[in-house]
C-alpha cells in the first residue's frame, strides 16, 4: 500500500509539474495575486477581459488602488467601470489558479492564455492546457474551487498551504510579469 501510494504522488508530480512547496513571500499577503512590485495581475486590465474579450496591458496613467494593490487599466473608462464595481472585475480566487484552488493549492497563472469567463466572473488558471482541462469539468471544478477558496487563502497567509510558481517548471517560458506579445 505504501508503494501504492508513493507511485500516486510520484505521479501527481510528474503530471502538474514539480510538487516543491514554495516559500510565497515574494507575494507579500496573498490578498490578490500580484507582482513583488505590488501590481495586481502582472499589470493587465481585468475590465479588458469582459469589453475586449482578451487580455490588455495596463498603463500607469490609468491606475487604482484596491485590495492593497496597485491595478493597471488600458483606459480611464476601464478604470472607471472597476472602480464601480471592483468585485464584478476582479479575478476570483484572488486572481490564483483556478485548477490549483479546486485541488487545494495555489498556483501562478497564465493572464495571457490561461484565462476564461464563467457565470459573468473571470477566473485564471496555470496554463492554456489547464484552463482547457478545467473547463472538461467546469461546473463541478468551480464549485470545488469556491468551497476550497476560504481554506488556501488561509494557506496562503500562514504558510501552510502548497504553491507553484511558474518559475519551478522554467521549460514553460514563464516570465512575470507577462507581456503581450507585440502586435
Amino acid at each position: 500500500m505504501k508503494h501504492l501510494i508513493l507511485g500516486a504522488v510520484c505521479a501527481l508530480a510528474m503530471a502538474f509539474g514539480s510538487t516543491t512547496v514554495q516559500a510565497a513571500d515574494d507575494y507579500t499577503d496573498h490578498v490578490v495575486n500580484s507582482t513583488s512590485r505590488g501590481l495586481a495581475m502582472d499589470g493587465f486590465d481585468p475590465v479588458a477581459y469582459f469589453v475586449e474579450g482578451k487580455p490588455a496591458k495596463g498603463n500607469q496613467a490609468f491606475r487604482a488602488d484596491h485590495k492593497g494593490r496597485t491595478w493597471l487599466f488600458a483606459s480611464t473608462k476601464n478604470r472607471n467601470t472597476f472602480l464601480a464595481a471592483p468585485d464584478s472585475y476582479a479575478p476570483q480566487n484572488n486572481g490564483w489558479c483556478a485548477w490549483a484552488v479546486a485541488h487545494g493549492y495555489a498556483a501562478e497563472v497564465d493572464f495571457i492564455d490561461g484565462w476564461f469567463i464563467a457565470e459573468d466572473k473571470l477566473y485564471v488558471t496555470w496554463s492554456a492546457d489547464v484552463k482547457e482541462r478545467f473547463l472538461k469539468d467546469k461546473d463541478a471544478l468551480l464549485a470545488q474551487s469556491q468551497a476550497n477558496w476560504d481554506n488556501v487563502h488561509a494557506g496562503l497567509q500562514d504558510g501552510s498551504v502548497k504553491f507553484v510558481a511558474h518559475s519551478q517548471r522554467p521549460n514553460l517560458g514563464f516570465i512575470h510579469p507577462q507581456q503581450l506579445p507585440e502586435s
